[in-house]
């Protein structure tokens, strides 16, 4: 029972860093177009792409047109702002510390539960026992 506790833990342990790891790694790369400015250009660029016909199976293609008209009406309410993307790229740069820091945290709590499951799997044994 308690190979199978530590099994689990370790599968959850390698879950839970390969999650940390994928977030630091999107978080550094949204900093780093943030920084360059390229996100608006992204937002314009996606917001014209033409809707593909598959789509109307799920959605009506006039909403997604809607949408589209929208975030661009959005980015050009932004525009103004686009001179604060660099500074807000260095901003969300200190998240990926803050990522590991949680990673840590987490990894804390999930050692200290396996290890007080195991504490207490231990003396049940010993009761059984006696």
């Amino acid at each position: 029972m308690k190979l199978a506790l530590w099994l689990g833990c370790a599968l959850l342990a390698l879950l839970w860093t390969g999650g940390a790891a994928l977030t630091a790694a999107l978080t550094q790369w949204a900093a780093q177009v943030l920084a360059s400015g390229g996100a608006v250009d992204w937002a314009q660029a996606a917001a014209r792409w033409p809707v593909p016909d598959w789509i109307a199976l799920w959605v009506d293609p006039q909403v997604v047109r809607w949408a589209q008209e929208a975030v661009l009406w959005v980015l050009g309410l932004l525009g103004s702002l686009s001179a604060g993307l660099p500074m807000a790229g260095q901003v969300v740069g200190w998240l990926v510390p803050l990522v590991w820091v949680f990673w840590g945290l987490g990894m804390l709590v999930l050692l200290g539960l396996a290890l007080g499951v195991h504490v207490w799997l231990g003396r049940g044994a010993a009761r059984g026992r006696a």
